[in-house]
């Protein structure tokens, strides 16, 4: 079966590498998603294990229109009773662009009526429709005259880890921050430092990746496909069973964070703690400026305020701070800094090995990585 796994614009390859990494085949890189093909278990295993996707959909009808009862007539085809009951309970979202339709509600409207009339057809009922809480949520993307319609594997996002019981209004979402971990080449051989770790996003996917734990883990909320009418609850338990046995017991680094707001640090706290994460994530309560990496090497990946409430000159001088700190401090370490403020990052002192656009919801930024020398470039981590 075909899937596309859903992400953030720049994380593509990162995601690629995680379906490959779980035994994904045909994997294509497409704009925001990758698509994959794989059995059921593959689609279980996807949702559970990845870090960098946001939604798994699978597609089951792609097909041309030029009228309204082409359109209709080619979702009345679909096998829907293949995993609806006709008992159940379905919603349709729709996306529509450069379309014949005149909106999306009318195109969310027009499958509807097809499904229920192929259910009619079929015996003589019809599931209901429920947008809260669907057995079954149906995509439609709709580009000019081709659409796709798809079932929607995963539920809510899968950014959605279920581990944060407080965060702030900056916290970066859990699919980035795990994706800047991946981007930045650390292999858990080292190690980590955010020293203006927030409610600690990325100190807790650092965590789970050193750990080999499977991305919802924590997660509380069901998965799309658990209420499919083809759903295998062997098959599910024994694809996290396996996930969650090959996960570490112990990991011979460390994950270091620190903020200089102490509510922000009393918020990480208290999410460390209740994942039970505090023997291997040790935080303090300290301004950038007076860290120092316990042992070297070791890799810095850290989020600062990007300066929507500063004057220019002064985060100008905060992101230099930030340069002048990892040169003084962090000599052969590593380091990522994301961030929208190009203009502040001329003001950083260091020159990016590499620099990867992502988006931080709607916001371009950008991941800049530094190799951090003493005089000499050649680099102490290898």
């Amino acid at each position: 079966m075909k899937f596309i796994a859903k992400t953030f614009a720049g994380l593509e390859q990162a995601t690629a590498a995680e379906l490959a990494q779980i035994g994904g085949n045909d994997i294509q890189v497409i704009k925001r998603s990758v698509s994959f093909s794989g059995d059921m278990e593959l689609l279980y295993k996807a949702n559970y294990y990845c870090r960098t996707i946001l939604r798994i959909v699978m597609p089951l009808a792609e097909f041309e229109f030029a009228t309204n009862e082409q359109f209709y007539r080619s979702v009345f085809d679909i096998h829907f009773e293949d995993y609806l009951d006709k008992e159940g309970s379905f919603c349709v979202h729709s996306v529509i662009r450069e379309s014949i339709f005149s909106n999306s509600q009318y195109t969310s409207l027009l499958t509807k009526d097809a499904i229920c009339d192929r259910f009619r057809y079929l015996y003589n009922c019809r599931p209901d429709v429920d947008k809260d809480n669907p057995d079954v949520t149906i995509d439609v993307h709709i580009y000019r005259n081709k659409a796709t319609v798809s079932l929607d594997t995963s539920g809510i996002s899968l950014h959605r880890r279920g581990y944060k019981t407080t965060r702030h209004n900056a916290a970066l979402n859990e699919v980035l921050a795990a994706g800047l971990i991946a981007l930045s080449g650390w292999q858990c051989d080292c190690n980590l430092v955010d020293f203006m770790c927030g409610s600690g996003t990325i100190l807790i996917e650092a965590a789970m990746k050193a750990l080999n734990m499977p991305s919802g883990y924590y997660r509380t909320e069901g998965y799309g496909f658990m209420t499919w009418k083809n759903f295998d609850e062997a098959l599910w338990q024994q694809v996290r069973n396996q996930l969650d046995d090959a996960m570490h017991e112990e990991w011979n680094y460390k994950i270091y964070g620190s903020d200089i707001n102490g509510r922000y640090v009393k918020s990480c706290r208290e999410n460390v703690e209740q994942l039970r994460l505090d023997d291997i994530i040790v935080l303090s309560l300290e301004a950038f400026e007076d860290t120092r990496p316990e042992q070297t090497p070791a890799f810095v990946i850290s989020n600062p305020p990007y300066g929507e409430r500063l004057k220019i000159e002064e985060i100008n001088s905060f992101y230099q701070s930030i340069g002048d700190t990892l040169k003084k401090h962090y000599t052969g370490c590593k380091a990522g800094i994301i961030t929208p403020n190009k203009q502040a990052m001329k003001q950083f002192g260091l020159h990016a090995s590499q620099k990867f656009v992502v988006y931080n919801a709607e916001l371009e930024c950008c991941f800049y990585l530094f190799d951090i020398y003493s005089g000499s470039k050649k680099s102490k981590y290898n």
